[in-house]
């Protein structure tokens, strides 16, 4: 019996963990949980029960890993962003804020409030390795880009304590304003933004010589910090006037001063640029802001207590990926010898053949296109699909007559 084909077009969206778009994680204090956005949609895709009083959140460079420390559980939740749950949780000293993963992806640095010290996490192994003490009431951290320093600001001495992270210990201690609270580098490493909530300002400090060169004044109760991938900008929420405050880094001077809603605490900026993404305690929203014009373009409700907010890194488009599934009959039996063919929009065509047990793949397909997929096979009938290639696939499977 010759195999008959059906005139059939079905669009198949390939999307994998690898695909372009980056993913927004937003923690919920009050709620305990962490809400996960799509950046390209600005909707919801799932949401992941964590410890209690989530605070601050940060991705491992890979993207792979996103680290939130519970507040009043003292323990960090680890989340595999492929799956989007938690396949660890870490004790750590008593009540933990923030958290900064080195850039090499090896070392998460956790600051324990309530302990005047910041855990070390090996990201290999998902432990603890080492305790270091700092200042009083450490909150924020942030690390270097060349994984050597990690900056923590000390709620309770008015100080930043630089941590060598080759050795783990405090190398220097720096004064800034009152009750600083967060901070953030510049891709260069050369400046280090320091939010100071008491004294409403934000310190610039030389990380060459740990020194403050520069004291930005800002709104009211100035909170997390964000700095664009250019370092140009530095985005400051001051949650007591419902602003965020937009910082020329050259120049360090504020030149645009953003309304949202009640409440603004985290900000986080897209890989690309161009939009800041700021978490809105009242009433439980994230305000995206388009940093070309500085302007609120769009408010995404969240649910309640959004705090910390991290924005997973853009996947490197790949050239090619591979392709490749199972064709069986309508029983679940695979097919052998079944013929595919893979076509593009200019008629270059791709020709598999399936095994033993049915299994087929393609090499080396090209991301982004659209192709048509024909299969063959005697005694079955399959439809001709429409594909649109956005990632590596390696589960995509055909039913004869389906």
């Amino acid at each position: 019996m010759s195999p008959v084909l059906f005139v059939l077009l079905l669009t198949v969206m390939l999307q994998t963990i690898a695909a372009a778009q980056p993913r927004v994680y937003v923690t919920h204090h009050c709620r305990n949980n962490v809400t996960v956005l799509d950046a390209a949609t600005n909707s919801i895709i799932s949401s992941i029960i964590v410890g209690d009083g989530p605070y601050r959140i940060a991705i491992a460079p890979n993207g792979s890993r996103a680290y939130t420390p519970n507040h009043l559980s003292d323990n960090v939740s680890v989340i595999d962003t492929a799956t989007n749950t938690v396949i660890a949780t870490i004790p750590v000293g008593d009540s933990p804020f923030g958290v900064g993963i080195t850039p090499d992806g090896t070392r998460a640095y956790v600051t324990n409030g309530n302990s005047n010290s910041v855990s070390v996490i090996d990201t290999a192994t998902n432990t603890v390795v080492n305790t270091i003490f700092v200042g009083v009431i450490p909150r924020g951290v942030a690390v270097t880009p060349d994984s050597s320093r990690a900056y923590v600001p000390n709620s309770g001495s008015d100080n930043v304590s630089v941590i060598d992270t080759a050795t783990n210990t405090v190398i220097a201690t720096i004064p800034v304003g009152t009750f600083p609270i967060a901070a953030a580098v510049t891709p260069n490493g050369s400046r280090l933004y320091v939010t100071n909530y008491l004294s409403r300002n934000v310190s610039v400090i030389n990380t060459a010589t740990n020194t403050v060169i520069a004291s930005i004044p800002v709104g009211d109760g100035p909170e997390l910090v964000a700095i664009t991938p250019d370092g140009n900008r530095a985005y400051v929420p001051s949650i007591k006037v419902d602003t965020v405050s937009v910082i020329n880094t050259a120049t360090n001077t504020v030149i645009a001063t953003v309304p949202v809603g009640t409440f603004p605490f985290g900000a986080a900026i897209t890989p690309d640029g161009t939009r800041a993404f700021v978490t809105i305690i009242n009433p439980g929203t994230v305000s995206v802001i388009n940093t070309a014009t500085n302007t609120v373009t769009a408010t995404i409700p969240v649910g309640e207590c959004p705090f910390g907010i991290a924005i997973s890194p853009l996947a490197p488009a790949a050239a090619s990926v591979t392709v490749g599934g199972r064709v069986k009959s309508a029983s679940g039996r695979g097919i052998s010898s079944a013929r595919l063919n893979l076509t593009d929009s200019e008629g270059n065509t791709q020709t598999t053949y399936t095994n033993l047990f049915g299994y087929y793949r393609f090499k080396s397909v090209a991301v982004g296109k659209t192709y048509n997929l024909t299969i063959q096979a005697k005694f079955y009938e399959f439809a001709p699909r429409v594909l649109t290639i956005n990632g590596e696939m390696k589960n995509l499977n055909f039913t004869a007559g389906q």
